[in-house]
């Protein structure tokens, strides 16, 4: 049995947080319910795939793009260089792969790099660079082809996309050396003039873009870096406005990044929607190994997408086991020559009939209908509750009309129309139910079309009516999710990051306040305090003792995890328990109301949590007198034992040593015409003093200075200067700065100094949670303090050198800090 299938079981069952009603001091007046946990552990699979059938050998998945068409997915990957055709595979639930064979073996799809498939009207069109030297369009009326040729080469660079928004408008976006390109198209092959995208650009070569709309925004993914970097990585970007732009990028970049020895360079990225019709996962490539011509193998990975308001998240990235992903809730394919009836009532009369589902939805859905009406007025049914009340969407070819209508007491209304002036009706259309909360949204062909009140759509059965004709069905379904609810009971990863309103669903299940909120602004029959944030985000707030928010979590391995909390700025110190499964595991002070910056939300280091591996709820409750409003619960593995590590870069390995060093007698001197960087430690470390030495010559220049709190640290000739994430003390002839990076660089702070030349200067680092202090000498009082609201909380040490000359650092002793 593959890896990917393979069944997990962790003993854990069912889990009740019956300690909720017992712990000292709780207020809580409702009986928590139990939360099915088999249901995460049944079927997992596990990043990265493993060798698919018939791939590219010696040559893995590369650029991996992933197509949804009919509740079936079909995979497109790059083409190995000097091989002709691009290969397809194909899957029912994004886990178990088919190969679907070539596509196409056009001469020109040699090499073809990041092969992308669109369905329109009936028609497949992919697009393609072979070797990076331009764009082709192919076509075919099947998604395994065969696709034939339809243009020359179109040029515009590689990683083409196509984005089709919902007034029917065509954009094509392509790498690019200042940024992403948009392209507006006139049609599939049809291009016009070019324009780099505000905000999509990583400050060196930036690729694999592509864009999605999701309840109102434009997200779009890209990727920077060389390919073959450890530090490739997927960065996304935000747009109200445009698909065009202007984006911004949120604070939560780089989306998915990992360096690690046995999991890097992670890249161009696609997104697709999940089985379940309501999540959206991110499918990507990592590199792994060399091949026998040098460059490394790609294997294939993909990772759940949660939103929260503007903002997207990986659950990720992942490499150990995950639930595979969640299926609808009812799905049967209707193109068979008889019709289930296990599964639907169906009756006909001459050329019109009627077939409805067996099972009825919940109150909040998503129903997804595929057909082809051919001459037949069809009509897609949803929240049936018998032959005289029910609604459905029409579509009429003859008038090339889509509605929204219902049947009350037998009479049809119709509530909401629009025209399909290019719908061909011989071709295989999708209608989507989409039954929120709030709004009740019908997308056409994945393109939203009309958006009304939710108020009178209740629950019911789906199906289809038709007339004066035989109109094709096929693929239709039905989830007990809709605008992105399923977000809340997916298991989130740890280490990892808990949106604090992604609690799960149901009252008692997923959160009990004694006071429910009237004036929340998302979940609002939950009646949880949310509050849209200045980012465009949500935040949720706990204001009565006892009061609790419950998620489900998935633990990488055993061990220490510090507990860090992203809560709005100056308000009143709390206290809060966090429980996992049914135990108390720790009670925190949650303040930092002695926060004097600027920023809104603070991130506070609350303590450390003991956590096992596998599927858990977690619980945060309220145990303090003071409301407590929180966006982010971050969980990091960290080291806990003191240590003092000296002299602690003589250890450093090759793979902690980007470029050329020189040892002196006191420390060690970087080459004057390059950046250099030098690490040691453990990406554990949490809270320490640095100890080194600085020693200035007659005529400094350039920056050197200490790394501290590094992960993600990257090493290759072809990518940005800056390729880690931590932070750089830099000592110039003049100056103190402090700098954030995160694959870029960000100036916090910066001091005076006269240093002493041609003598060593001792100098100290101290870094506990967000505060960051530094000293010079043995004086008592910082010469820079900075308290950083978005502060790395761990990570390694090191010595950086950037086009300097006559500046020399000493070795580096590293002790640990305890802190209450």
């Amino acid at each position: 049995m593959p890896k990917s299938m393979t069944r997990i079981a962790y003993g854990i069952g069912t889990i009740a947080l019956a300690a909720l009603l017992v712990l000292p001091g709780c207020d809580t007046t409702t009986k928590p319910e139990a939360v099915e946990m088999d249901i995460y552990n049944e079927k997992v699979y596990a990043n990265p795939f493993p060798s698919l059938e018939e791939e590219w050998e010696d040559y893995g998945n590369g650029d991996p793009y992933v197509l949804r068409y009919d509740g079936r997915y079909y995979l497109y990957v790059s083409t190995k260089d000097h091989r002709v055709g691009i290969k397809a595979w194909v899957s029912d639930d994004l886990v178990t792969w088919s190969y679907a064979g070539l596509v196409t073996e056009d001469p020109v799809s040699t090499g073809a790099y990041a092969p992308e498939v669109i369905y329109w009207n009936g028609w497949f069109y992919l697009y393609t660079s072979p070797a990076g030297k331009g764009h082709y369009v192919f076509r075919s009326e099947s998604p395994t082809g065969p696709f034939e040729r339809m243009s020359d080469n179109v040029g515009m660079s590689i990683d083409g996309s196509v984005f089709i928004d919902d007034d029917g408008s065509w954009l094509f976006t392509h790498a690019g050396t200042s940024g992403i390109v948009g392209v507006p198209m006139e049609g599939p092959a049809e291009f016009g003039v070019g324009q780099v995208i505000p905000g999509a650009y990583l400050g060196h070569w930036t690729e694999g873009s592509m864009i999605i709309r999701r309840n109102g925004n434009y997200y779009l993914t890209y990727t920077g870096n060389h390919v073959f970097s450890k530090g490739y990585r997927i960065h996304y970007a935000v747009s109200h406005d445009s698909p065009l732009g202007p984006y911004t990028a949120p604070v939560n970049n780089p989306l998915v990044i990992s360096t690690q020895p046995d999991f890097y360079g992670l890249g161009h990225s696609s997104t697709v929607m999940g089985p379940d019709l309501d999540s959206y996962y991110l499918v990507y490539h990592n590199l792994t190994g060399r091949s026998q011509e040098g460059p490394p193998v790609r294997r294939m990975n993909i990772d759940r997408l949660v939103f929260n308001g503007d903002k997207m998240e990986v659950l990720g990235p992942t490499n150990y086991d995950q639930p595979v992903p969640n299926g609808p809730d009812f799905a049967d394919r209707l193109d068979a020559s008889t019709v289930d009836p296990a599964h639907w009532e169906a009756e006909t009369s001459g050329v019109n009939g009627r077939i409805i589902s067996k099972q009825s939805t919940a109150g909040f859905y998503t129903a997804e209908y595929n057909l082809t009406p051919l001459t037949a007025r069809v009509e897609a049914i949803f929240a049936y509750a018998d032959e005289n009340h029910y609604a459905y969407v029409a579509i009429e070819p003859e008038h090339k009309r889509l509605s929204l209508n219902m049947m009350e007491d037998g009479n049809r209304r119709t509530l909401a129309e629009i025209e399909l002036p290019d719908m061909d009706a011989s071709r295989l259309h999708t209608i989507r139910v989409e039954r929120g909360e709030e709004r009740l949204r019908v997308y056409f062909d994945g393109l939203l079309k009309l958006n009304e009140a939710a108020a009178g759509f209740g629950p019911g059965r789906i199906g289809y009516w038709y007339e004066n004709g035989e109109p094709k069905f096929s693929y239709t379904a039905f989830s007990n999710h809709a605008s992105g609810t399923s977000d809340f009971d997916t298991a989130k990863p740890l280490p990892g990051s808990i949106e604090a309103v992604h609690y799960l669903s149901g009252q008692s299940r997923g959160y009990s306040v004694r006071n429910p909120s009237t004036s929340t602004e998302w979940r609002i029959s939950d009646g949880i305090d949310i509050r849209r944030t200045e980012d465009g985000s949500y935040s949720a707030a706990l204001k009565d003792r006892g009061d609790w928010l419950r998620y489900t979590v998935n633990v990488a391995e055993s061990g220490t995890y510090g507990v860090d909390m992203t809560i709005r700025a100056g308000q009143q110190p709390s206290a809060i328990k966090l429980l996992v499964d049914d135990r108390e595991a720790a009670t925190f002070k949650t303040g930092d109301g002695d926060y004097e910056g600027d920023d809104p939300w603070v991130k506070v280091r609350l303590g450390s949590v003991q956590l096992e591996p596998g599927f858990h709820t977690i619980a945060v409750q309220l145990d303090g007198r003071s409301r407590l409003e929180w966006t982010t619960l971050d969980f990091e593995r960290i080291e806990i034992q003191p240590f003092t590590a000296e002299r602690l870069l003589e250890q450093a390995g090759s793979e902690d040593i980007h470029g050329a060093w020189s040892e002196t007698a006191d420390g060690y001197v970087g080459a004057a015409n390059a950046d250099t960087k030098m690490y040691g430690g453990s990406p554990l470390w949490s809270d320490y003093t640095v100890n080194t030495t600085v020693k200035l010559g007659e005529e400094p220049s350039g920056q050197a200075g200490v790394l501290f709190r590094v992960t993600n640290e990257s090493d290759f000739p072809d990518q940005v200067h800056d390729a880690l994430s931590g932070y750089f003390l830099a000592v110039s002839a003049t100056k103190l700065e402090l700098y954030r990076l995160n694959y870029d660089s960000e100036l916090l702070h910066s001091v005076k100094v006269d240093l002493p030349r041609n003598e060593t200067t001792a100098m100290r680092i101290e870094v506990v949670r967000g505060s960051i202090r530094i000293f010079v000498q043995d004086g008592e009082e910082a010469v820079l303090s900075y308290d950083d609201p978005r502060a790395f909380m761990q990570g390694r040490v090191g010595i950086r050198s950037v086009l300097a000359e006559q500046i020399e650092l000493g070795d580096l002793t590293v002790e640990s800090l305890a802190t209450k």
